[in-house]
């Protein structure tokens, strides 16, 4: 999952990057991804794996890194 959510955040975002450029470890920050950008990263994660992020869902934790949002969509798709 990691590895396609970092494709979706390169391609949605228009990065110019390449995957291995990215560490799933690292704050998205680090990719120069701010709040308007992860907005729109919120918007393809939930069209790309099927999952709704709530209000309670969008916290600096869970947007702190690729390994912090496939965490929580893991969580969201175990139901």
């Amino acid at each position: 999952m990691e590895q396609e959510l970092i494709t979706l955040m390169i391609d949605s975002l228009f990065l110019d990057l390449e995957p291995a450029d990215i560490s799933p470890a690292a704050p998205l920050s680090d990719y120069e991804v701010d709040s308007f950008r992860i907005l729109e990263l919120i918007v393809a994660i939930e069209s790309q794996f099927g999952v709704k992020f709530d209000q309670a869902d969008i916290t600096a934790d869970t947007l702190e890194s690729i390994d912090s949002l496939c965490a929580c969509i893991r969580a969201k798709q175990a139901g």
